[in-house]
């Protein structure tokens, strides 16, 4: 039985000798590496000085000539921001000795390539050491300040059989959260120990081997003031660089601001007003268009509603209005061709109105004739009123437009999505605004024609006083229909035609309470006057005739109808590397 037992360890061993020695060769010929440890010098402006100790077995098979080691610089928070940071390798070594390298850049960081393209490495054991300075990698918080630091990297290729880290803080601070972990990308494992050796230096190593991808994270707290924060220009500056497509939108927000003030304060500011006393009549020689045109500084179609009103109150046209099932339509209707008593833009407009015949209706198929007299009419106010009454300073304005191209051109060139683009998009949608607001705010009265705006004002004050004791201190003339129409125009074209509807409807009723039963204009027809107030026709004139001219002066065909917490992976340093 002796003798069998002492056979069967006998046998054993001889079966086990060639696995073992299978099992070293195996072993022998894996690349690896063997302790790989980072020591992290945090200095007190916030920096970081790192050695990288790399020992590793290189056999030819992934590793030839060298190592590639690979590090991120650029990152994106969830909200798409771009954060980029700061790396300088200073040295490289293998083996104590000097060794040659070379950077390139990938889309998020760089890739060191170590060693000569033309030497291969001896098979065996070697040991790289890395030295870099980077910055922006700490965290500033309400409570604390850290460094939360991927060690290793999750990238790389090879087995790490031990992984240290040694983080040395500043201005002997002392540390007061640490923590851990180690895995793939997002692991919450925690196959590592993390404790202050000494005052102002933790240390952590990892308790197994981390296999490929897998990695190790290590986060190190310590009060604030430790390390000044970064001002705000300092944050807006690298938010700006490293953002740079919604870093040139913001600078060209900025610029054309800028722009826009001093060109504002140089040619767009309002001389300043006069006293404003109320006035009986209008400026000299001003038709309802004039005081419209210099009032507004600018055309629009209530213009021609007012210089069409004053044609019919003058006698030269009439206005029918045909009351249908749910909307009413107009028809201009011309009663002479003397033109006695008219302004050279009433001249123009009644003109071109009726050169195709005597009667017009406000509607689409007319537009070509609406659209002649809106152009005779915006042509003579501009002769007339530009540059001698105001300038409109649109190229100014216009060289705004300017500052558009580059912004445009950055946010499409350097900005990927997220949250920076939103931001980009949001600078560029306020610069188009602003530049359509600043195409009116550009716009500035001459002093002469400061002073004929100032009796506009005052017009408009007289026409726009309804309540009765305040007409009364006013002492204005005799109110008669005569007068009213005379002045309609001009209220419509100020805007205050219910006040002065009402102020007549008023007056007369007081002389004579039968006095707007007996009313009725020779040059309106329509369904506004009869059996309502006067205010309501005074309003509907003008609201309705000017969505008439809206429309028609618009060709058809021209548009349409139909519209409209921590893990293994995170923080700062990270990347992997391989062999080349």
């Amino acid at each position: 039985m002796r003798m069998l037992s002492l056979f069967a360890v006998l046998l054993l061993v001889l079966a086990a000798g060639p696995a073992e020695a299978q099992s070293r060769t195996n072993d022998f010929g894996r690349e690896r590496i063997s302790f790989f440890q980072s020591d992290v010098t945090i200095n007190p402006d916030g920096t970081l000085t790192v050695k990288e100790t790399i020992r590793f077995y290189a056999y030819g098979l992934s590793i030839k000539r060298g190592m590639v080691r690979e590090f991120p610089t650029k990152y994106e928070d969830r909200d798409g921001t771009r954060v980029t940071v700061r790396f300088d390798l200073e040295s490289v070594t293998r083996d104590g000795k000097e060794e040659p390298w070379f950077i390139e850049s990938v889309d998020n960081g760089v890739e060191i390539f170590i060693g000569d393209e033309n030497v291969f490495l001896e098979r065996g054991e070697h040991e790289y050491v890395l030295t870099y300075t980077t910055s922006d990698q700490l965290g500033f918080f309400e409570g604390h300040d850290e460094l939360y630091w991927n060690v290793t990297g999750n990238g790389w290729i090879f087995e790490i059989e031990q992984a240290e880290a040694i983080v040395r803080l500043p201005n002997g601070a002392q540390s007061t959260m640490l923590e851990v972990f180690t895995g793939r990308q997002g692991s919450v494992a925690r196959n590592a120990t993390i404790t202050e050796t000494s005052p102002g230096i933790v240390t952590a190593r990892t308790t197994r081997a981390l296999r490929a991808e897998e990695g190790m994270t290590i986060a190190v707290a310590w009060p604030k003031g430790v390390i000044e924060e970064p001002g705000f220009f300092y944050k807006l500056w690298r938010f700006i660089v490293d953002n740079l497509g919604a870093g040139i939108a913001l600078i060209a927000a900025g610029g054309l601001g800028f722009f826009y003030y001093r060109r504002w304060l140089e040619v767009g500011k309002d001389p300043d007003h006069g006293t404003i006393i109320p006035l009986f009549s209008p400026p000299k020689d001003f038709s309802p268009a004039d005081a419209r045109y210099l009032r507004k500084m600018g055309f629009d179609n209530k213009v021609l509603a007012a210089t069409v009103v004053s044609l019919a109150t003058k006698g030269k046209l009439k206005i029918e209005e045909d009351d249908g099932l749910l909307s009413s339509s107009y028809k201009l209707i011309r009663l002479t061709e003397d033109m006695e008593g008219l302004t050279s833009v009433e001249r123009g407009a009644v003109t071109a109105l009726f050169a195709g015949g005597n009667e017009l209706e406000l509607k689409n198929s007319n537009y070509a004739r609406l659209q002649a007299a809106v152009a005779s009419v915006k042509r003579h106010l501009e002769k007339t009123h530009e540059p001698a009454n105001f300038k409109s300073n649109a190229g100014s304005a216009a060289a705004g437009l300017l500052f558009l191209a580059p912004m445009i051109g950055g946010v499409f060139i350097f900005q990927p999505e997220g949250f920076p683009l939103i931001l980009a998009g949001i600078a560029i949608a306020a610069s188009i605004i602003a530049i359509i607001v600043f195409f009116r705010l550009m716009m500035a009265p001459t002093p002469a024609g400061q002073k004929l705006r100032d009796e506009i004002e005052g017009f408009r004050m007289f026409l726009g006083t309804a309540e009765q004791q305040r007409w009364a201190v006013l002492n204005p003339p005799k109110m008669t229909p005569e007068f009213f129409e005379k002045n309609l125009p001009y209220a419509l074209a100020l805007d205050v035609e219910h006040e002065w509807s009402e102020t007549f409807e008023r007056e007369m009723r007081l002389a004579d309470p039968n006095a707007m039963n007996n009313y009725h204009p020779s040059w309106y027809a329509g369904r506004n006057f009869r059996n309502m107030r006067m205010t309501t026709f005074a309003s509907a004139i003008g609201s309705s005739l000017n969505r008439a001219v809206s429309s028609s002066a618009t060709p058809p065909g021209k548009s349409s109808g139909f519209g409209g917490g921590g893990f293994s992976g995170g923080g700062g340093g990270g990347g992997g590397g391989r062999g080349w």
